[in-house]
């Protein structure tokens, strides 16, 4: 009985660690919003890269989003976070036709406010929508571990008071008129992202039953993300990893797919590009350091790997994460 406690213990512990670290590895390079004026009907099909919020502050609408079966209305008050490059259609009915959000600005030029109006002579429905461009792109653990929709709902006790703090702060920087409002609600558009990831976490961490905070839960494959973050640059197999948790090696995999939703070396991949990412931009090792910390053989392998997933070299993220000023 001792034993196991102490395993609780250590496995409480890398959850804990686990959690911190995806947070610490939350990162945006720029973000933007607008304050879409709506009359019904109006609809828009809303493809971009990187994690996306709405906010609701009059009206009501729906949101469908790729992944979930069935569209959610949201009312005055709502917000939502999209943590992932999920396409979604914003829209004032169900059945409403809608057009792409983007092609539709390139035609009605939002003010500096980031302030648009359209649709036809209904309800009015106002929003503030936002969207950010992750630092680590494909390499996202977001990816893995949020779902497609976070749903705050407006009054109720599931967001945290820093949450509604900050999502009051964005409205009162809108509606102020002072210099430098922009800048301001887009740095709040980011820490409100951060928040959401962090009450969702919270609030789902010992219940969950599916997904990343599924499998932290579960005896197998959580024991097995311990031992992939614990050593990224280890070269697993998954007989290997199968093995340690006592699994064979079918259902290993079967079971680490179905929780997490991709297979355990793809999800190894973007562990250790992150953690290569991150050395990128923070310091100045070596690439051969770099690529040994992140499990590579040689930094042609690295370098190969790299530019695959990422689209550059090594060498050159570095050199525009230098120049942009993200270090």
């Amino acid at each position: 009985m001792e034993g196991d406690n102490t395993m609780n213990i250590t496995t409480n512990t890398w959850r804990e660690a686990l959690i911190d670290n995806l947070l610490h590895s939350i990162r945006f390079r720029s973000s933007a919003y607008y304050r879409p004026e709506l009359r019904a009907p109006w609809g828009f099909n809303i493809d971009v890269k990187g994690p996306t919020f709405h906010i609701i502050s009059q009206g009501k609408c729906w949101i469908e989003v790729n992944g979930i079966a069935k569209p959610v209305q949201l009312s005055a008050g709502d917000f939502v976070v999209l943590p992932r490059s999920d396409s979604h259609i914003v829209r004032d009915f169900p059945t409403t036709p809608v057009v792409d959000y983007f092609d539709f600005l390139k035609g009605c030029a939002p003010d500096k406010q980031g302030t648009f109006s359209a649709g036809g002579e209904g309800p009015v429905a106002r929003l503030v929508c936002g969207g950010m461009q992750s630092e680590n792109g494909p390499t996202d653990p977001l990816l893995a571990v949020l779902p497609p929709l976070i749903h705050f709902k407006g009054g109720g006790e599931d967001a945290t008071p820093g949450l509604r703090t900050t999502v009051s702060h964005i409205f009162e920087e809108i509606g102020s008129g002072r210099s430098g409002a922009a800048a301001v609600v887009t740095r709040l558009a980011d820490i409100l992202v951060m928040q959401a990831v962090r009450a969702y976490l919270a609030e789902n961490i010992d219940t969950a039953e599916s997904g990343w905070l599924g499998a932290l839960r579960d005896r197998q494959i959580g024991r097995a993300l311990i031992l992939l973050h614990d050593k990224p640059h280890q070269p697993w197999t998954v007989a290997e990893l199968a093995d340690r948790v006592a699994l064979s090696r079918s259902a290993f995999a079967a079971k680490f797919t179905q929780l997490i939703g991709e297979p355990p070396l793809r999800y190894l991949t973007r562990l250790r590009l992150s953690i290569a990412t991150a050395r990128l931009r923070s310091g100045n090792d070596k690439l051969s350091v770099i690529a040994a910390a992140a499990g590579y053989e040689s930094v042609p392998a690295f370098a190969k790997g790299f530019k695959r997933h990422m689209g550059v070299t090594p060498g050159e993220y570095r050199q525009s994460r230098r120049k942009d000023g993200s270090v």
